[in-house]
């Protein structure tokens, strides 16, 4: 376990039960064989996926939340 390398891939927000945030969680990917971007190539490709898939989901909330921020400002005004 002392020579086992992890690459960090995404961070995990966690929500608590009000909606704010309360603690965010580092993902980490186990990496055996380092290359020059110190990956194996595999590796890069499911780091990349792993990545754009992250950027949608957070993308999304990152959306949804203006979208009610936005809501709520209206329903204050009436």
């Amino acid at each position: 376990m002392a020579n086992d390398l992890f690459q960090k891939v995404a961070y995990i927000g966690l929500l608590q039960p009000d909606g704010t945030m309360m603690l965010n969680v580092p993902l980490y990917v186990k990496v055996s064989e380092l290359n020059k971007s110190g990956m194996t190539e595999t590796q890069e490709k499911v780091i990349s996926r792993i990545s754009e898939i992250m950027i949608k989901r957070y993308e999304k909330q990152l959306s949804e939340y203006f979208a009610s921020l936005k809501e709520k400002s209206k329903k204050e005004q009436l």
